[in-house]
């Protein structure tokens, strides 16, 4: 244990504030009972810098002898703004782009553009890079979108047949 507090500290990191029980670990029971809380989250001071709100929080035990963590962000002021930049809906990116070489090509051409290097440039390349791969989605795919609902519904016609001769 000794090692481990000694990495902590080489490394400059500090245990996060939480909330819900103590302990997160517990084995036997009530006549014997032991509770620790083996389970951190740690952050350094750059991390602390950017979320010096943030807390982990101690979740249910379900199904294991450790609690769940969900660390819960909660930005500085002065960083307020990045999760304005990304005001649309939820991003999907999509398994079947990957081995696709335009989709290779977008992100890299986001990701190496020249917007600024902090959270705010970070995020607008991000916001850019989700909005062209959804353009070439819908160019490079929509034809197989309606290829996979034509294919359903010629399934669904046999199956019908099919079903009325049982």
């Amino acid at each position: 244990m000794s090692y481990l507090r000694e990495a902590i500290n080489h490394c400059g990191l500090a245990d996060l504030s939480f909330r819900g029980p103590k302990f997160t670990w517990n084995r036997g029971k009530k006549a014997c009972l032991i509770q620790e809380r083996l389970d951190r989250m740690l952050g350094n001071s750059g991390w602390l810098d950017l979320f010096p709100n943030s807390l982990a929080h101690h979740l249910s035990l379900r199904g294991s002898d450790h609690r769940p963590l969900l660390v819960e962000l909660l930005w500085a002021d002065e960083f307020s703004n990045f999760g304005k930049i990304w005001k649309r809906g939820r991003f999907y990116f999509e398994e079947a782009w990957v081995d696709e070489i335009k989709c290779s090509n977008i992100i890299k051409d986001h990701w190496n553009s020249n917007l600024m290097g902090n959270l705010d440039g970070v995020a607008e390349k991000l916001r850019l890079c989700a909005t062209d791969l959804e353009k070439w989605n819908l160019e490079s795919f929509r034809r197989l979108k309606m290829q996979v609902r034509e294919a359903k519904a010629a399934f669904d016609r046999i199956d019908k047949n099919l079903s009325s001769y049982n």
